[in-house]
């Protein structure tokens, strides 16, 4: 087990990071106490790759439970990898303090739980397996491997190198991962690696023509007519490269549906875009936005970040209070000073 903290700080004092070796070798043998969680806001590679974990440190002979800091972490489009029985409780369990917390996908602390403090405190220590190039090695062990092209690429690395069969129930959560932040093998993270754990998943028994119906063939019609409205009062700007979307109240009840998956991606996908953002008003009266580029010159990770966001440098994102007609203005010099140079309008 990693040492307890001193204090629970952020960062921890004596924090380090490690290669996938180490980390297997603090997961392996049995009997130990461990909770998994991931990012506010998941997705299918910060979902699959806490199920994954979960279910081979039970094989594995621990005691292990899934957490996380949203009330239904669980979307619907992923509902098909949890058997019966296995939740995901909300915040931290209440025996946190014997458990070492594994965190996945997660490139910061203030993405995990709300509470007063640090956000991991309350547990006995913490280990971050993650891939984003700007996490912030928040963990007393950090295992960060910003060329992986997903979590799940990192898991499996691990599982792997723990010596633990790599079964059914592993290989479908941790497809959902690898396919999701991948793109269906088509965003520029996708690599010989990828490719490879992808195979070992097919081989351990991965239905992946089930897997594909379930994620891409069974899209909720609220969904479509909310992309619809976004794409019909979407701004281009910048000569076309920069595409900008706004919904809200109004939109989600002409769909019939708040669901917004896939529609910056299907902005980003138009003809001449260089980069795509949307934002979506919360009830708070915030904005929760979605930024997504097509070219390494623009990091959108960097935008992000200025609003206490973040992600990668193809797709990432933020809440804000800015007043929309600011956040557009805003995002559009951010974008353009990458693009053209400070002042450029190209």
């Amino acid at each position: 087990m990693v040492a307890p903290r001193d204090g629970h700080p952020a960062v921890p004092e004596g924090a380090r990071d490690a290669d996938v070796a180490e980390v297997a070798g603090l997961l392996a043998g049995s009997g130990g106490y461990f909770a998994v969680a991931s990012h506010h806001n998941p997705d299918g590679d910060a979902l699959g790759s806490m199920l994954a974990m979960h279910r081979a440190l039970v094989a594995a002979g621990h005691d292990s439970v899934m957490c996380h800091p949203d009330p239904d972490a669980v979307l619907p489009e992923f509902a098909f990898m949890f058997r019966d029985g296995e939740t995901v409780g909300h915040n931290p369990p209440a025996d946190a303090a014997r458990r070492t917390l594994v965190a996945v996908d997660c490139a910061s602390a203030q993405r995990l739980f709300d509470i007063p403090g640090a956000p991991h405190e309350p547990f006995a220590s913490l280990i971050n397996i993650d891939h984003h190039h700007d996490n912030t090695r928040y963990g007393d062990v950090n295992l960060v491997a910003p060329t992986a092209s997903s979590a799940a690429e990192v898991v499996f690395q691990v599982i792997e190198a723990a010596g633990w069969p790599v079964t059914e129930d592993l290989a479908t959560p941790l497809y959902v991962g690898l396919v999701t932040d991948t793109g269906r093998f088509g965003y520029s993270n996708t690599g010989e690696e990828a490719h490879r754990v992808a195979a070992a998943l097919i081989r351990a028994g991965l239905d992946v023509h089930e897997v594909s119906r379930q994620l891409y063939e069974r899209q909720p019609l609220g969904r479509m007519l909310l992309a619809a409205r976004a794409l019909q009062g979407m701004r281009s700007v910048a000569g076309g490269r920069l595409r900008l979307a706004v919904l809200g109240p109004d939109d989600y009840e002409a769909a019939g549906s708040d669901d917004s998956e896939g529609i910056v991606e299907l902005m980003r996908s138009i003809e001449g875009t260089v980069a795509a953002g949307l934002a979506r008003r919360q009830a708070s009266g915030w904005y929760r936005v979605s930024l997504r580029s097509t070219t390494d010159a623009l990091d959108v990770s960097a935008i992000a970040r200025e609003e206490g966001g973040g992600g990668h440098k193809a797709a990432a994102g933020f809440s804000t209070q800015r007043g929309i007609d600011d956040l557009m203005a805003w995002m559009e010099r951010r974008v353009m000073d990458q693009l053209d140079g400070p002042g450029g309008r190209g």
